[in-house]
């Protein structure tokens, strides 16, 4: 007796264990033979699972059409191992089971449907995925997509002459108009479709994709699908704006899919504007998912995008947008530019918050627009200077101070000294800000002090204050007043004042001034019995 012939005796021995070995070492050895094959068929009548698997993988090894139909036999009752040991050994009796297994599939439960989809895509070829697709018109929606999933590797492995034909195959089973095929079956093969991964495919999933009237299964496959054809190439603007209209849908699950899937492909430059309609969409939710991907995407024209949220969408939707664009240098242009054109104070401010970190990469003829804007709005005493001048000003300290400086000497010489005290204090407020410049203020704050000597009006007296802080800094105060042409007897009679009754040089040295040029004037006569009282005390 051969040894093969030892070991296929042991498939009958009482002990479990050695039946076990024998068929592990006849599939192994890859035994064949009647003999063989009579012996593991036996083995399959066994009510154990781990005898029957081992007896299904060494018939696998050999692939016997003959025990088919004791294999066929399992499918409904086996475990998980056992079957999937089963859809192996169906496979490795190659096409000489496709009519066993067509005949089967006719008649069958969706259980062993599936399985037998299974060893169609464990078998390859034409005829096998032919047949596979063929049974996705007889399978429940959960069936079809499992026999789908199983084609998947099948289908990636193949030559491109094999896939040609594959598709030809789908594209047939999708364009039989004479077939009532189920929304489930056409979801499947939709998805197959997907799994060529090739641009040849878009225009039959933008078909499936944009048909409102298409089952939401089928819409869903043909949404995911393009993110395996589009793995290569750039989403057209087609295909972006049946997306986005799928985002868009009531149907909450399509709308999820349909934004995943705008998140994972290249859009192309086109893409962000595309996006700009789901940025505002009354779903909040929806929103922020196109928003933090614009953010994420970066670039010029996705930066564009965001701004253009920035500034015209709902202040919910703009704060999200200013989130996302924060930081972006790319950006920096097109926030420069919505400083300028919005019309809200307040987007302008938030506009100027994002952009100040960045205000040194605002374009030097950019910048000098902002400037010329707000020093216009400023001497025409309208409002929204604010934020064009505070982004210059972080981009170019220096030079808005001597813009405001030039402005407030215009507006002066204009005597239109409310407005030059306006932009003064501006300047003031800055570390470019001179002793001369706040000077400057100080005497215009002068102008306008009803100039009541009673102490608490002077102590409320923003000239004074301002010239007492000048004289603490060191500033020659006093030259400055003498040498002023602009100020009356009145004007540095006042300053006298409020300097002597301080204690301050200074108020002496005005009030002599006053004497001197004032003479026999009411002004004069008043500076006169001032000194009188100071000397007295």
């Amino acid at each position: 007796m051969s040894e093969v012939l030892k070991i296929v005796k042991l498939l009958g021995s009482p002990a479990l264990e050695k039946r076990i070995a024998a068929a592990i070492v006849l599939g192994e050895l890859k035994a064949k033979g009647p003999e063989v094959v009579a012996g593991l068929a036996e083995a399959l009548k066994s009510d154990v699972p781990l005898l029957q698997r081992h007896a299904l993988e060494a018939l696998a090894e050999i692939g016997s059409k003959k025990v088919l139909p004791q294999i066929f036999a399992l499918l409904e009752k086996a475990d998980d191992d056992v079957r999937r040991a089963a859809t192996k050994a169906i496979a490795s009796v190659g096409e000489d089971a496709l009519p066993l297994i067509k005949t089967r599939m006719a008649q069958c439960s969706p259980h062993e449907r599936q399985i037998l989809s299974a060893a169609l895509a464990e078998l390859g070829g034409k005829d096998a995925f032919g047949t596979l697709v063929l049974g996705l018109a007889s399978s429940d929606p959960e069936a079809a997509q499992r026999a789908a999933l199983a084609v998947r590797q099948q289908v990636k492995d193949a030559d491109a002459r094999t896939k040609k034909s594959y598709m030809a195959t789908i594209e047939r089973f999708l364009h039989d108009k004479k077939a009532a095929h189920s929304a489930g079956a056409i979801a499947a093969a939709v998805k197959i479709l997907g799994y060529f991964e090739d641009e040849a495919t878009v225009p039959m999933l933008l078909a499936y994709a944009g048909d409102a009237k298409a089952h939401a299964s089928v819409r869903k496959e043909a949404i995911i699908a393009f993110r395996f054809a589009l793995t290569k190439t750039k989403a057209s603007a087609k295909v972006t704006d049946a997306l986005v209209e799928c985002a868009s849908a009531p149907d909450g699950a399509l709308a999820i899919t349909a934004l995943h899937t705008l998140g994972s492909l290249d859009l192309g430059p086109d893409g962000p504007k595309r996006l700009t309609k789901l940025a505002g969409h009354p779903d909040f939710e929806r929103a922020r998912f196109v928003i933090e991907h614009l953010g994420r995407l970066g670039g010029p024209d996705a930066c564009r995008t965001l701004v253009s949220i920035v500034t015209s969408s709902d202040k919910r939707y703009a704060e999200l947008a200013t989130q996302a664009i924060a930081g972006k240098e790319e950006a920096v242009q097109a926030l420069a530019r919505a400083v300028l054109e919005t019309k809200d104070r307040d987007r302008a401010w938030t506009i100027r918050n994002v952009l100040r970190p960045m205000a040194k990469r605002v374009p030097p003829a950019l910048r000098k627009e902002l400037l010329a804007v707000a020093m216009d709005r400023l001497k025409d005493g309208e409002l929204g200077w604010e934020a064009p001048l505070d982004v210059v000003r972080d981009a170019d300290p220096d030079g808005t101070a001597d813009a405001l400086r030039a402005l407030a000497s215009k507006l002066r010489k204009a005597k239109n000294e409310d407005k030059a005290a306006v932009v003064l204090r501006l300047l003031a407020k800055t570390d470019r800000a001179t002793d001369d410049d706040r000077y400057e203020l100080a005497i215009l704050e002068l102008g306008k002090s009803n100039k009541d000597t009673r102490p608490a009006s002077r102590a409320a007296d923003e000239s004074l204050r301002a010239l007492t802080a000048l004289r603490r800094r060191g500033f020659d105060v006093a030259r400055a007043l003498r040498k002023d042409r602009g100020l009356s007897a009145d004007d540095l009679y006042y300053v006298g004042f409020h300097f002597s009754e301080e204690g301050e040089p200074l108020g002496v040295e005005l009030l002599e001034e006053v004497v001197k040029k004032a003479g026999r004037t009411k002004v004069g006569k008043m500076a006169k019995n001032k000194l009188a009282l100071v000397d007295r005390a």
